[in-house]
């Protein structure tokens, strides 16, 4: 039906909108984006390339005039209970969780897997392995050896999964 002029807004409406999703998923970014391009409040939101950054919902931001509209930043909210645990790996491959909740070496052995059985064996090159490979501790190990990732002389599998998912997220 038709609205009448009862049910339209009047210009002392206000507007309160929340950002909300998982962790690092560019909630604070949005926020962020939205007030240069309106040329609002020059004070950015904090933002990381790690989950975790915002840890509270944020002072009201306002983003219009007319009518009166705000804004608030909000902290990823939890992963649900029961969630597989093949959707918490998806996620921390593309950071949205922390790569600490499946585990460094977990998350990269899952893409490992995903790449290979998506036949999507370009990682092999972009890693400077011989081929494609289903061990992931052997990819990680010849990672840290190529990329000096070796205190003590010991491969650093930690740091060689961060190169390995970081790679992936590039789109390299």
């Amino acid at each position: 039906g038709r609205a009448n002029a009862a049910q339209l807004p009047s210009r002392k409406d206000k507007y309160l909108f929340f950002v909300s999703g998982l962790p690092n998923t560019g909630k604070s970014t949005f926020i962020n984006i939205f007030k240069k391009e309106h040329e609002l409040d020059k004070n950015k939101l904090p933002v990381a390339p790690c989950p975790g950054v915002t840890k509270k919902i944020s002072n009201k931001v306002r983003i219009l005039d007319s009518p009166t509209t705000y804004i608030y930043d909000t902290p990823g909210v939890n992963l649900p209970d029961g969630m597989s645990n093949e959707s918490v790996l998806k996620l921390a491959v593309v950071g949205c969780i922390p790569l600490e909740v499946p585990g460094m070496v977990e998350t990269a052995d899952y893409l490992l897997y995903w790449l290979n059985r998506k036949r999507l064996f370009s990682y092999s090159f972009q890693c400077g392995l011989a081929g494609p490979s289903n061990n992931i501790h052997e990819v990680l190990a010849y990672l840290a050896r190529k990329r000096d990732y070796m205190p003590d002389g010991k491969p650093d599998l930690q740091a060689a999964g961060r190169h390995f998912l970081a790679l992936f997220n590039k789109g390299a």
